[in-house]
């Protein structure tokens, strides 16, 4: 308890300090058009005047993000202990997600081994009653000392909120809470389109938790229930703004990525470089591409629904069309739940540099780029290629972790240390 205490205290002078010296309000890799705080409260300003924040190109958060803002006013030092409380609570809500998974990993493989699903060999992998204490301080730790999330706080994105929710739904997800599930994910997906993807992870969850219903039945109440609450916030929203124009502002915009201010994601360079012609077409492209991924990583791992959200959350950070830190950061806060699979993950090392490299970097191209004018846009567009191309990496090692360490729980270790014929000996691969 002490510990925790400790923890919260240091979070949270860390994010006042870097509040109060206001170093990333305006990085472009951590405020996005979407997650500003400066735009945000310039939406607030026209909205307080009578004007219409969704009649110009500036604006594009949600109603409800208006609406709730207008009434808690704009200042940065009152706002500040907001998103630090948010940041807080989101912790919080991680850490009772370890908890739940641990106690539930224990479970499942002592019944597993009573069941005679493990083999012999495998008894050194099998969890220890020890994880239900470091899961959770392991996530705790990750979240509130992650400096992607501490630059996201101090910058005031709202990708705070964003990623509060998710941590709801997450919690949620382990806990099998349909209703709580459904609204946290339909409220996430209001702010930012993308975390709708996450309904399938969460249908093979409740699936798999209630065998005796029927499973078209359930994944039916659950779409219902989810395009209920969804349905309901864009009705309010509508009745907030008078009319229906937000959706194409926020949503849209979203979609269309109409504006292409520099950011850590893919989107912006190459629509930069773009020809009219074919503009169409590639951000179709792009936007399906991350919908792809959906329909095969469930069938490769229906019995792993926290694993398929955890990779769908990593694949959204990096192909959304607005990325931010944020979005990377409560990734990479979620590994810890993961911690088994780390033996099994061999680019660990490489990745990390990767991450570390250009998270350095990048702010010095941008300062070459568009303070000093000695470097161009390709400089920084390196950077965000290799940053994207870390955290790809990172989720493809999850997933061959997984793969190799069920593979070992069932068969053991000494099958792949056969030899044939030859000489040679089985290699396992990722299919």
């Amino acid at each position: 308890m002490a510990s925790d205490l400790v923890l919260y205290s240091v979070a949270v002078i860390v994010r006042q300090v870097a509040v109060a010296g206001g170093w990333f309000s305006s990085r472009p890799e951590v405020s996005t058009p979407l997650n500003s705080w400066s735009r945000l409260t310039e939406g607030v300003h026209l909205h307080q005047a009578g004007l219409s924040p969704y009649s110009g190109v500036v604006f594009h958060e949600t109603p409800l993000a208006l609406a709730v803002f207008s009434v808690l006013g704009k200042s940065t030092a009152y706002a500040s202990w907001l998103f630090i409380m948010g940041d807080l609570l989101t912790c919080f809500l991680l850490s009772r997600v370890g908890e739940v998974v641990a106690k539930q990993r224990l479970v499942g493989q002592e019944m597993a081994s009573s069941s005679g699903l493990h083999h012999p060999e495998a008894r050194p992998l099998l969890a220890t009653l020890s994880s239900t204490l470091t899961i959770p301080r392991l996530l705790s730790l990750s979240y509130l000392l992650n400096p992607y999330i501490i630059a996201s706080c101090a910058g005031m994105t709202s990708t705070v909120w964003t990623n509060l929710m998710l941590a709801t739904f997450l919690l949620s997800l382990v806990t099998s809470h349909q209703v709580l599930a459904c609204i946290s994910l339909s409220l996430a997906t209001y702010q930012s389109l993308y975390p709708a993807l996450l309904i399938v992870p969460l249908c093979l969850k409740l699936v798999q938790s209630s065998p005796t219903v029927s499973p078209t039945s359930t994944v039916m109440t659950t779409l219902a229930m989810f395009l209920t609450f969804l349905t309901s916030l864009l009705l309010l929203s509508a009745e907030i703004c008078g009319d229906w124009s937000f959706l194409h502002s926020v949503y849209g915009f979203i979609l269309t990525v109409p504006e292409l201010t520099p950011n850590m994601g893919i989107f912006w360079y190459f629509f930069t470089e773009m020809f009219d012609h074919f503009r169409v077409f590639f951000v179709w492209t792009f936007q399906l591409n991350l919908l792809l991924y959906v329909a095969p990583l469930s069938i490769k791992f229906p019995t792993h629904p926290l694993l398929l959200s955890t990779t769908m959350i990593g694949l959204i950070a990096v192909f959304k069309s607005y990325p931010s830190t944020g979005d990377v950061g409560l990734f990479l806060s979620l590994l810890p739940l993961f911690s088994h699979l780390l033996p099994f993950m061999k680019q660990t090392f490489i990745i990390l540099c990767m991450l570390l490299a250009t998270t350095v970097l990048a702010p010095i191209a941008w300062q070459l780029w568009i303070y000093n004018n000695s470097a161009n846009a390709n400089y920084y567009f390196a950077i965000n290629l290799v940053y994207s191309t870390a955290q790809i990496f990172l989720i493809t090692d999850l997933l061959f972790g997984q793969v190799k360490r069920q593979f070992y729980m069932t068969h053991g270790f000494s099958l792949l240390e056969k030899e044939d014929k030859e000489g040679q000996r089985p290699i396992l691969q990722l299919k």
